[in-house]
């Protein structure tokens, strides 16, 4: 976008094809499109944890941190309580963040760092505030704008017994979906804007005349009558320039399989990848997109685990205490699925499987317990 030209009488596109937006959107949809099930023996502690969890919207919660996660490599959601005394749970703006760890090799948080703008309407002027969450308190400071003396505003007691935050990883360097392709886009936009630029540029031609002397009232006069009066001997025609761009288009179509190809992200648009949808078909093509996302399940699950045990701590004190170890957490891929092929897949394991773990399958149903409670009835 801040590309300039060197000749400012030509024209200077600057196209963005959201490769980003898709290469997060894909992912996040394949990862967490269905929604995460939870399973548990205590049915007591289950429906207590599927109560917080509606309380709080996870599901959307959850495709939100996944979302951050694909952007900026990392997420971060602050557990609290509300005016209710409710449990509530929130993802925070990455941008604003800065964790604190210790210098063990378990690298444990010790604090949690929030800043943000603050702007004062009545007289026009703008402070920061930063909060500081430790294992015990959250102690909200003001600054002026040019980060000077700290001011303390209030402290107050959060009762979690350890810093609440849920810290969600996309991958052990925190590096975002499409950060490592970046390079790749900027080159397939330059492509697309300067073919834009070509073709606006040459869109209208020149009228070479040959051998013939015109006046400027005499050319205005032709243009007007679209008739050309010319001596015996001279001769007119069009310059136009060949924007044919078979190289280009080949240029354009490598970056753009590149781009699929280091993202992992498949190219749904791929008449290929369409034209043969069974399930195995299917799984080979998105080899390396589940590769990826295994690896962000395994980040992902630390970061829910880490809020399990959160909402465990301060239960505790609630008299509803529950070991946060206890509840299995089952992802399911989004994906197109043949649910004759998952029925008979189900069929065939039972008495070998639990019923919850092959109900946990289907991805027509949203809630195990439910519908193990329909069964029995």
């Amino acid at each position: 976008m801040n590309r300039v030209a060197v000749d400012t009488t030509q024209p200077n596109n600057k196209i963005v094809n959201n490769y980003p937006g898709y290469i997060t959107d894909t992912l996040v949809g394949y990862f967490v499109g269905e929604p995460i099930v939870y399973n548990c023996d205590d049915e007591v502690v289950l429906e207590r944890i599927n109560n917080i969890f509606e309380y709080n919207d996870e599901a959307d919660e959850n495709t939100e941190l996944a979302k951050d996660a694909s952007i900026y490599g990392v997420a971060y959601e602050q557990l609290y309580t509300d005016e209710d005394s409710q449990l509530r749970f929130y993802h925070l703006p990455v941008e604003e963040c800065v964790p604190v760890y210790d210098t063990s090799i378990e690298s444990n948080l010790l604090y949690f760092i929030r800043y943000y703008v603050e702007y004062n309407i009545e007289s026009d002027s703008q402070n920061w505030i930063i909060e500081v969450i430790d294992a015990d308190k959250i102690t909200t400071f003001r600054s002026d704008w040019n980060m000077g003396i700290l001011t303390e505003l209030e402290s107050t007691k959060h009762y979690f017994g350890m810093v609440p935050i849920a810290i969600f990883k996309n991958n052990e360097e925190e590096i975002g979906d499409f950060e490592k392709v970046i390079s790749l886009i900027d080159a397939y936009d330059a492509m697309e804007s300067d073919n834009l630029n070509d073709f606006e540029y040459f869109t209208d031609a020149y009228l070479a005349l040959y051998g013939y002397t015109a006046e400027p009232e005499d050319v205005a006069e032709m243009k007007k009558n679209r008739v050309l009066l010319m001596d015996e001997g001279t001769k007119a025609e069009w310059l136009v320039k060949d924007l044919s761009g078979g190289g280009n288009e080949t240029t354009k179509s490598r970056i753009d399989n590149d781009i699929h190809k280091f993202s992992f992200c498949p190219n749904m648009s791929d008449k290929e990848f369409a034209s043969n949808a069974s399930g195995v078909a299917i799984k080979f093509k998105t080899m390396g997109t589940e590769n990826l996302v295994s690896i962000k399940e395994r980040k992902f699950k630390k970061g829910l685990q880490m809020r399990l045990e959160l909402l465990a701590g301060i239960e505790g004190l609630l008299g509803g205490d529950f070991d946060w170890r206890d509840i299995d957490i089952i992802f399911t891929r989004n994906i197109p699925s043949n649910d004759t092929d998952l029925a008979n897949m189900v069929n065939a394991l039972r008495d070998l499987v639990s019923d919850e773990t092959l109900l946990a399958q289907l991805p027509f149903i949203d809630d195990v317990r439910a519908e193990i409670e329909r069964l029995k009835k």
